[in-house]
């Protein structure tokens, strides 16, 4: 480094050589009687210094822009979608006037809408897994509230995503409370409520902190999912801190060694998700993602924003072409829900309440 900073530096600091311009030019372009000068080339010892002064990549990294969904992500039972499934899935989630919008904010299951036919997908977490910061970087608007304090989200609370002029919004995105720390019985027994009963609802997304680790509430709530047949999905977060101690480490660019550490975490974490052996219900999706709300990946957007838009769109039904394959079917109730491969089945429907302590 030092040697660096010193042949950065020499072009300052050493005493000037003989120009290879004649004086008495030197003397026209220093004069303000002189005549028009001719265009004086540029020194050697100039050139060299700007080619100095460029950042250059570094050897042995890579940018998080040019890392594909494969390398930070695990698709086992699925396919990782492609570049063109990605563009497709930001341009739903670009904002406008009309996306995203707030449509409802509730703390009780029985007061949500019930003739809505959009399909919706909840996110759940630990507090302060990063999970209203997703959100907000998901749909590219500050419209989730956030705090470093946990317990702040206290209600059930509801966001269209690709609507337009007179349109429906495409998909609706659920903010729910956390479970844990500052959190209340009363509101897990109402998000219990929601994931049981919930017609219009496709998939649930559940937040595991890259930095922590997996810890016993999530291994519950894991376990609920499967007794009662809920659809779920796993999303990794702040995953840039398994990649590296340190931001500024990470915005440099990662190694392949890096990349193999985030690899072996998700190994180890599918084991968990579908545990072999166990009967109570169905497992997780066959499918890890991972994202981080502090640093940037492709486009400058927040790393692994395009994959997760991509899973909530087909968690939806929808295939790349903004039409939602679905199956109309009765709700019992003069309307009509969605019904593809991602809807509970009736059994699940029909399971009893539970409480489930999120204190």
């Amino acid at each position: 480094m030092k040697h660096r900073l010193l042949t950065l530096t020499s072009p300052l600091t050493l005493r000037p050589l003989p120009s290879p311009i004649p004086s008495t030019t030197h003397r026209t372009l220093t004069t303000t009687t002189a005549s028009t000068p001719h265009p004086q080339p540029q020194q050697p010892q100039q050139q060299q210094q700007q080619q100095q002064q460029q950042p250059r990549p570094h050897p042995t990294k890579r940018p998080l822009a040019d890392l594909s969904p494969t390398e930070l992500n695990s698709y086992w039972d699925t396919q990782a979608p492609t570049a063109s499934q990605l563009a497709y899935a930001d341009k739903v989630f670009t904002p406008s006037r009309h996306s995203p919008i707030k449509l409802w904010t509730l703390a009780k299951f029985r007061t949500t809408p019930i003739s809505s036919t959009t399909p919706e997908v909840a996110f759940l977490g630990r507090s302060n897994v990063g999970k209203s910061s997703l959100l907000n970087n998901l749909m590219g608007a500050e419209v989730c509230y956030t705090s470093s304090k946990p317990g702040r989200t206290t209600t059930m609370n509801a966001f269209g995503i690709g609507g337009t002029k007179g349109g429906e919004s495409k998909v609706v995105l659920l903010d729910m409370p956390g479970y844990g720390k500052g959190s209340r019985t009363e509101w897990g027994d109402e998000i219990m409520k929601y994931l049981n009963k919930r017609k219009q609802l496709r998939r649930t997304f559940i937040l595991i902190d890259g930095l922590h680790g997996i810890k016993r509430s999530d291994l519950n709530m894991l376990e609920l999912f499967r007794e009662y047949a809920i659809p779920h999905q796993v999303i990794v977060s702040k995953v840039d801190k398994i990649l590296a101690k340190r931001r500024n480490q990470v915005m440099s660019g990662v190694t392949e060694a890096n990349i193999l550490g985030v690899r072996k975490s998700l190994r180890d974490l599918k084991a968990i998700i579908q545990p072999v052996g166990r009967s109570e219900g169905p497992p997780a999706l066959g499918e890890i993602l991972t994202c981080s709300s502090s640093v940037s990946g492709n486009h400058g957007d927040h790393l692994g924003m395009s994959a997760i838009r991509w899973a909530i769109l087909a968690a939806a039904g929808y295939d790349g072409r903004m039409e939602v394959r679905v199956d109309r079917q009765s709700d019992g109730e003069g309307g009509s829900i969605a019904a593809d491969a991602d809807v509970p089945s009736a059994e699940a429907e029909s399971k009893r309440e539970t409480r489930w302590d999120f204190s």
